[in-house]
């Protein structure tokens, strides 16, 4: 997913069959990320944003070998090395002190207690989270990803869930069932929806959208996530495609127009094909 300044696009996809296997699955993750991150033009700075799932040492690891920047959330099981007081800390993330609603971070910490894994940890819990974020990121990076960076750019992060949300309910894939090439089939019908998907988000951030959330939406009382929000732009989109006065030939023609603008402005093709 490539993070812009109202949603989240997808950029990419890898599909595979648990099934069929041959290699570990983290080697799998390594590759696509090895590989997406050398297609990006030259002088892009790259953030990867990733959930619990990729908290894994190895992937940290070769994040770390590459120079690149990340903000993992990490599990509150895990285990780190920290020096606090001149003394050398051994604790879980979840046993780290922190304030409601005020960040800590906890620098040059051995994730794993592997001295090869140093990572910063920031913590930040809300009065209405299940638990705090443990976020994992580079040591000595701190003047690009400081503590307020790291936390604003995990609350943009939100927007990916919401992108897969879409994806599984109003897109179609959930409950989806294929009997045969089904990697194959799927990245087909996954390249298809990605077109469809930044087709609809489109509308639903250009002007036609602004002035249907107007009408149609009530917002929150009190901030989530940094937005007041409570429809999501597929939905506001999808509720503009219902209806064939808004979407007549001409503002049809005109949302095409805006959309290729839009998308070369953000450099999106810039990305060379795998």
């Amino acid at each position: 997913m490539f993070l812009a300044k109202e949603e989240a696009f997808l950029l990419s996809i890898s599909t595979f069959e648990y099934t069929k296997i041959e290699r570990s699955q983290n080697l799998i993750e390594e590759e696509f990320l090895t590989t997406l991150s050398s297609r990006f033009p030259k002088g892009i700075k790259v953030v990867e944003i990733a959930d619990r799932g990729y908290g894994k040492s190895i992937l940290l690891k070769n994040r770390l070998q590459r120079k690149e920047l990340f903000i993992i959330r990490g599990k509150r099981d895990v285990v780190i090395n920290y020096e606090e007081n001149k003394k050398t800390c051994r604790k879980s993330l979840g046993k780290l002190k922190h304030s409601l609603g005020k960040p800590s971070r906890y620098r040059n910490c051995f994730y794993q207690g592997k001295k090869e894994i140093k990572v910063d940890v920031v913590l930040y819990r809300e009065k209405s989270f299940k638990e705090p974020w443990f976020l994992l990121v580079p040591s000595g990076k701190e003047d690009i990803l400081s503590t307020e960076r790291v936390l604003e750019l995990y609350r943009r992060g939100m927007r990916i869930e919401v992108a897969f949300r879409d994806f599984k309910s109003h897109l179609g894939v959930r409950g989806l069932s294929l009997k045969v090439r089904k990697g194959e089939r799927l990245d087909r019908l996954l390249g298809a929806l990605v077109l469809t998907y930044i087709l609809l988000l489109i509308l639903g951030i250009g002007e036609i959208g602004k002035s249907l959330r107007k009408r149609i939406e009530i917002p929150r009382s009190k901030a989530r996530h940094g937005t007041r929000k409570t429809l999501s732009v597929l939905t506001v989109s999808l509720f503009a495609i219902s209806d064939t006065f808004l979407l007549a030939r001409d503002n049809l023609i005109n949302i095409l127009v805006e959309c290729f603008t839009r998308l070369e402005k953000e450099k999106v093709f810039l990305l060379a094909s795998f």
